[in-house]
């Protein structure tokens, strides 16, 4: 296929160029290239964006299920009539406690999840089922509120939210799904996927279950926490947070050192969430006590010694711009040294790439670059860090609009920074939109 006359991202600017794709991969106007010639004239060419930390079925859950962000828990809980459950997300703060009342009075299972995803609070129906102590709660008990949905409701949020970031003009992910669905359904998904991902499997025993490759994508990390959120209050945290007087929590698995050495052995890439100071001087501490010689990743990395900064240039650092923007409100709460260092990160030569973590935030690319922007980024290193920088992070040889890189690219027919795309194509074949 051949694109004439179109404007082409160059990795600065948009040029008038055309685009030639052989098979899956970009070409040069020298192979010889088969199927169809397309004038497109005025249109713009983009790299597919790379999302280097997301959740394609909690993404797709957000466009099933209710969004507090937009909707009022009062009139959901009213409204109940044949649902078989209510699940929720997107509170902030905890529920008025008339609202938890009410719903207290309803027979079915009502799941408030908060934004962040490291805290629900739970109705009495599904407290009492799964015998937990409290209404509210946090990190590893959340695992248990999936054992109600079936697979079923997984397929079906895997599939929106492959649609919703394709339609934004993301044609790879760097996904974590494992929470509920089962493995079996999980590789299908995988296998039958038309966005490109990377499935970073979220398990402490990876030896049970089979890496590689799964259709245009794979398995091949594997997704593991060192503490919870800021929103919170579980981020890990060397100084206390002003509010609750404790540091957050450390949920680093007992048998790191085991899942580390399996990570070494298989040559599988490790990414751990780690948001608080304290966290990540622990994480850090254990990756140079094992002496790890793979490129491990970090991902969120909000809070960081000094003492530390220095030692992120051993690993990928995968982080949300906009974070710092929505959290300026909790900031007041905790006590650092650095603080969301993103732009000097880059600065200092780092591997950094960019990810929404959605559906915390907007799956939107267009957010994060904004928001990047407004923390020094040019456009250029911006669109750099959330296209080949994340692909790069996955062993995809994508994100770059260069002979003999993956052909994964979108079609707009206004500003790409300002639109939506007119097509999408990963791997050399439309999956989104027409021409």
């Amino acid at each position: 296929m051949v694109l004439k006359n179109c404007l082409v991202w160059n990795g600065t600017n948009f040029e008038k160029s055309n685009l030639y794709v052989k098979g899956s991969k970009i070409a040069t106007e020298y192979d010889h290239v088969d199927g169809p010639v397309v004038d497109a004239t005025g249109l713009f060419v983009m790299p597919g964006f790379v999302d280097s930390h997301a959740h394609i079925i909690g993404t797709g859950m957000l466009e099933i299920f209710h969004n507090l962000n937009y909707e009022n828990l009062e009139s959901i809980l009213i409204s109940v009539k044949d649902e078989k459950y209510v699940l929720a997300r997107g509170w902030e703060e905890l529920p008025k406690n008339e609202l938890l009342t009410l719903a207290n009075k309803l027979t079915i299972p009502v799941i408030l999840i908060r934004k962040c995803g490291h805290t629900a609070w739970v109705n009495e129906r599904v407290r009492k089922e799964l015998e937990l102590q409290d209404n509210l709660i946090f990190e590893s008990d959340l695992e248990k509120i999936w054992s109600y949905f079936g697979d079923e409701l997984y397929v079906e949020a895997f599939h929106k939210g492959v649609e919703k970031f394709l339609s934004l003009g993301v044609t790879q992910v760097h996904s974590d799904d494992f929470h509920g669905v089962s493995f079996e359904t999980l590789k299908k998904l995988l296998m039958e996927s038309k966005l490109r991902i990377l499935e970073k499997l979220y398990t402490s025993e990876p030896w049970n279950y089979k890496f590689g490759e799964f259709g245009i994508g794979k398995i091949g990390a594997i997704k593991i926490f060192a503490d919870g959120s800021l929103g919170a209050r579980t981020a890990y945290m060397i100084e206390p947070y002003s509010d609750t007087g404790k540091n957050g929590v450390f949920t680093l698995p007992e048998n790191f050192d085991e899942i580390v050495q399996f990570a070494e052995k298989t040559g599988l890439q490790l990414c751990v969430h780690v948001i608080g100071d304290l966290a990540l001087h622990e994480v850090l501490n254990g990756f140079e006590r094992l002496k790890v010689n793979g490129k491990h990743r970090l991902i969120h990395v909000q809070f960081v010694r000094n003492q530390d900064f220095y030692r992120l240039r051993s690993y990928h650092l995968s982080v949300q711009p906009h974070f710092y923007f929505e959290d300026l409100e909790l900031l007041r709460y905790v006590r650092y040294e650095l603080s969301y260092p993103f732009h000097r990160m880059f600065q200092e030569g780092f591997s950094v790439a960019f990810s929404t973590d959605a559906p915390v935030s907007p799956a939107d690319p267009r957010y994060v670059i904004e928001n990047a922007m407004r923390l020094g980024f040019n456009l250029p290193d911006a669109v750099k860090l959330y296209t080949e920088a994340g692909s790069q992070m996955a062993g995809f040889k994508a994100g770059k609009l260069e002979a003999n890189y993956l052909a994964d690219f979108c079609v707009y027919d206004a500003d790409p920074f300002r639109s939506k795309p007119l097509a999408v194509f990963v791997n050399g074949e439309i999956v989104y939109g027409s021409l």
